[in-house]
């Protein structure tokens, strides 16, 4: 199985997967910051998980069609501009094999609780119209990928689940 983690960090996801997954898993991760990319390599040896950096932007995507079985990305997309978090989108559904699924975790549009208030000033700085509005749903369908499951695993922290169709 091969995964793509975009804006994959220090690789956490990545790990977590290759771990759950076992066997013959093939992660790759991919990040704009070699600080980053750094860190990640280091944990993934550190926890004998063998993992494939790159270097990047995730709206550019060097791989070629129909790589991956698996796409993800955590937390990732609320750090990017709107511009790039569509084009992120548009390279997922390119990279993606068929029926193949892509998460996205993010900031969403907060449902009340304590920490929904202690992370206001959070939200009042970040540029996450797509998030905050549920759009993904939108620019996902508009680029093949069809939403199958969703569900926020904090107050303002969503999961969404989108297979891509043939």
């Amino acid at each position: 199985m091969s995964v793509l983690d975009l804006g994959c960090g220090t690789e956490s996801v990545g790990i977590a997967v290759s771990r759950q997954l076992g066997g013959d898993v093939n992660i790759h991760g991919l990040d704009l910051s070699s600080t980053q990319l750094d860190y990640a390599a280091t944990k993934g040896s550190k926890s004998g998980t063998s993992l494939n950096l790159y270097r990047g932007s995730m709206d550019l995507l060097p791989f070629d069609d129909r790589s991956f079985d698996l796409v993800v990305t955590s937390v990732a997309f609320c750090e990017t501009t709107s511009e790039v978090r569509i084009g992120a989108i548009k390279e997922v559904s390119r990279v993606l094999k068929d029926q193949s699924c892509f998460g996205i975790v993010d900031c969403a549009k907060p449902i009340m609780g304590l920490d929904t208030v202690m992370m206001l000033p959070f939200f009042m700085f970040k540029e996450t119209p797509e998030s905050w509005n549920n759009h993904y749903p939108d620019i996902c369908r508009e680029n093949n990928l069809i939403l199958e499951n969703e569900i926020y695993i904090k107050s303002y922290v969503k999961c969404q689940l989108f297979r891509k169709a043939d």
